[in-house]
């Protein structure tokens, strides 16, 4: 019985690394859309944007390979650089 249930947790383990990051893609497309719309003017706004997207097309293409840990990382980098040039650039407005 000891021995059933610890199969049981490790394969409920394995499941869920198997899953896609859908809800961390959305989070990062929307991050990295709401600060394209804030116009980055800052070279470090500009250049956090960029690595933002390069992190979400990273994450989109592990996704294709299969590599769900791999794309789930690149999606939460993509959303922290987004908010990163979106804090830059309100940080300018306010000014």
């Amino acid at each position: 019985m000891k021995r059933l249930s610890i199969v049981t947790v490790v394969m409920l383990l394995a499941a869920c690394a198997v899953k896609p990051p859908v809800q961390e893609m959305a989070e990062a497309r929307s991050a990295i859309k709401s600060a394209q719309e804030l116009d980055a003017t800052s070279p470090k706004a500009k250049q956090a944007l960029k690595s933002a997207e390069a992190s979400l097309k990273e994450a989109a293409d592990a996704i294709d390979m299969e590599h769900y840990e791999k794309a789930r990382r690149k999606a939460v980098a993509a959303k922290r650089d987004a908010q990163k040039a979106a804090r830059i650039q309100q940080a300018l407005h306010a000014k």
